[in-house]
C-alpha cells in the first residue's frame, strides 16, 4: 500500500502539490488523473524519492522508498521510458538492474518474454521504437516482482494491440494482490483499467473514489425510458418535472432522458401513475464527460476546446453556462463524500 500524509511539494511560490492526503491499496488499480501540470508526476517522484516533499510524508508499505533494502525487488516503477543507455541491449541493461538487487539473470529473459521483446533482447536499445521502450520500461518494472507497481503513462506509444496488452497485464497485477499506482491521459482506457481513481487539480486531491461511483455521481448520469401512448408520455412527464432538481429531455418519438432520477425511481413512478414503459434503462456518463465536468476548474492551460452548448432543459431554454454552473455545484457536493 502506498500511503501519503499531507504530501506538499513547493517550487518557490509555486505549489506543485497541495496537502496530498489519500492511501493507495493493494488488490486493484488505482487510476491517477488530473490536468497537465496538475502535479501528479511530482507526487510519483515524492513516492519513489526521486523529489522530497516540503511537507508530509509518501511511504510504501509503512516505509519511504529511502529505506527499501532492495528497492526493485519492493516496487516497480516506470517514470520515463527513455531513461536508459541507448548503446547497451535490452538485454543488458536490465541485466545490469537485475545483479544491482540481487535478482537472477534469469529473471531477465522471463519478463522480456512477458513484454514481448524476447526476439528484440540483444538489440540496442536506442534503436527501439517509443512503444518498445515503454515495453522495456514495463520490463523493469516486473523485474524484481515487486508487490508495488508505479506507472506514469505506460501505454504511450503502444498500439492497439500494445494498450490492449498493457490494460490486461495491470489488471492481472492488481488481482494477484499488488498495488498498482497508474496514471494516464487516455480516458476510455482508463475507464475499462482502473477499478478506483484519485484525481487532482491544480495540486489539491479532488475525488478518491471506486470507479463506479464516480461515473454514477456525474450529472451527465440519465436515465432513458420510452413510453408508446403519447397521453401517457405527457403524464409521466409532467409528474417528473413537477419534483425540483429533475431535468427532462423528450422526443416526438416517445422516448425521453431524464437527469436527477434512477432508473428504478422512474421505474416505480411509472408504476404508480398507471405509465406503460417500453424501455427504461440507466445512462452512465463516459469518464471523459464526468471527469472534465470535475476539473474545469483546474485546467492550467485551458483552450476553450472542451466547452459544450446547445443542450437543452424540460423547458426547452438553452443550458450554457447556467448548465455549467448546476454542473459544477453538483460535483462540489460530490467531493466531500469523495475526498479523504
Amino acid at each position: 500500500m502506498i500511503t501519503l500524509r499531507g504530501l506538499t511539494k513547493r517550487y518557490g511560490e509555486t505549489v506543485a502539490v497541495n496537502d496530498l492526503t489519500l492511501d493507495i491499496k493493494e488488490g486493484k488499480v488505482t487510476g491517477f488523473l488530473g490536468p497537465n501540470g496538475a502535479g501528479k508526476s511530482t507526487t510519483m517522484r515524492m513516492v519513489l524519492g526521486l523529489d522530497h516533499p516540503s511537507r508530509g510524508t509518501a511511504l510504501i508499505d509503512s516505509r519511504p522508498y529511502s529505506a527499501l533494502r532492495h528497492p526493485v525487488r519492493e516496487v516497480g516503477a516506470l517514470l520515463d521510458a527513455k531513461a536508459l543507455h541507448p548503446v547497451r541491449s535490452a538485454r543488458n541493461h536490465l541485466i545490469a538492474q537485475a545483479r544491482s538487487n540481487g535478482i537472477p539473470v534469469r529473471r531477465v529473459d522471463e519478463v522480456l518474454e512477458m513484454v514481448g521483446l524476447a526476439k528484440a533482447a540483444r538489440r540496442r536499445a536506442g534503436a527501439y521504437s517509443l512503444g518498445m521502450n515503454q515495453r522495456l520500461g514495463v520490463a523493469g518494472a516486473l523485474l524484481g516482482d515487486p508487490p508495488t507497481l508505479i506507472l506514469d503513462e505506460p501505454v504511450n506509444g503502444l498500439d492497439p494491440d500494445g494498450v490492449r496488452w498493457m490494460r490486461q497485464l495491470v489488471r492481472d497485477q492488481a488481482a494477484q494482490g499488488r498495488t498498482v499506482f497508474l496514471s494516464s491521459h487516455l480516458m476510455s482506457e482508463m475507464q475499462l483499467t482502473a477499478d478506483h481513481l484519485v484525481i487532482i487539480g491544480r495540486g489539491k486531491l479532488l475525488a478518491d473514489t471506486s470507479m463506479a461511483d464516480f461515473l454514477a455521481g456525474s450529472s451527465r448520469a440519465s436515465v432513458r425510458a420510452r413510453v408508446p401512448d403519447p397521453e401517457e408520455l405527457s403524464l409521466l412527464v409532467s409528474r417528473l418535472v413537477a419534483d425540483s432538481g429533475v431535468k427532462v429531455e423528450a422526443s416526438d418519438k416517445g422516448e425521453i432522458v431524464v437527469k436527477g432520477r434512477t432508473a428504478a425511481e422512474v421505474g416505480d413512478l411509472a408504476h404508480s401513475s398507471g405509465v406503460r414503459l417500453h424501455q427504461l434503462s440507466d445512462v452512465q456518463a463516459s469518464l471523459e464527460q464526468a471527469y472534465m465536468e470535475l476539473t474545469v476548474r483546474s485546467v492550467e492551460y485551458a483552450t476553450g476546446a472542451g466547452s459544450e452548448e446547445g443542450h437543452t432543459t424540460g423547458s426547452g431554454r438553452s443550458a450554457g453556462s447556467e448548465q455549467g454552473t448546476r454542473h459544477e455545484r453538483g460535483m462540489a457536493r460530490q467531493i466531500g463524500r469523495w475526498s479523504r
